[in-house]
């Protein structure tokens, strides 16, 4: 099984993904490969089920009966009001900018930019960290701090960095 992890890990690219109410953004580290979206579903209720029917642009262009837009990262207390329905989000995302045969399992560095005054509970580090896993991430970093540059920075590195960060927090 580690092989096969390993194995796709070959495949699959280290990427950020920059989170805001109004923007979804996922860059991969090392190259110029970048998506970006706006946060929003139309969903279509059925009789037994409620349907995406698109995402992002298009979905702004759905409005209409029947259609509802969602946006699962606009809420005035928590930046995550539907786990979800951002969980299908950042599986969108992943999914194009991952586009080999296999399914990506990328380490995945979430950087929540808004509602982030004096950082983030256990709870909101466990959601982020609980969507990434959900969209296919196999290692998940949480940071907070300046915007970070994919080109110049590596996942290893912030991973190093945040870590560091952790101890010291724990030893003051």
């Amino acid at each position: 099984m580690k092989v096969f992890t390993w194995l796709k890990g070959l495949v699959s690219k280290d990427v950020l993904i920059e989170l805001t109410e109004a923007k979804i953004t996922i860059k991969s580290f090392g190259d110029k490969t970048c998506i970006e979206y706006e946060p929003v579903l139309a969903l279509v209720d059925e009789p037994t089920q409620t349907r995406i029917k698109a995402i992002g642009r298009e979905a702004m262009g759905l409005q209409g009966e029947g259609v509802r837009l969602v946006n699962p990262f606009s809420h005035p207390r928590m930046f995550v009001a539907s786990f979800e329905l951002a969980e299908k989000l950042l599986q969108y995302g992943i999914s194009q900018l991952h586009t080999s045969g296999f399914r990506a399992t990328p380490r995945v560095i979430v950087h929540q930019l808004e509602k982030t005054e004096g950082g983030l509970t256990d709870i909101e580090d466990r959601v982020l960290r609980e969507l990434a896993m959900g969209a296919g991430a196999r290692e998940v970093v949480i940071y907070l701090g300046p915007r970070l540059n994919t080109d110049l920075d590596t996942f290893d590195e912030i991973k190093r960095r945040v870590e560091t960060q952790r101890v010291a927090k724990k030893l003051i």
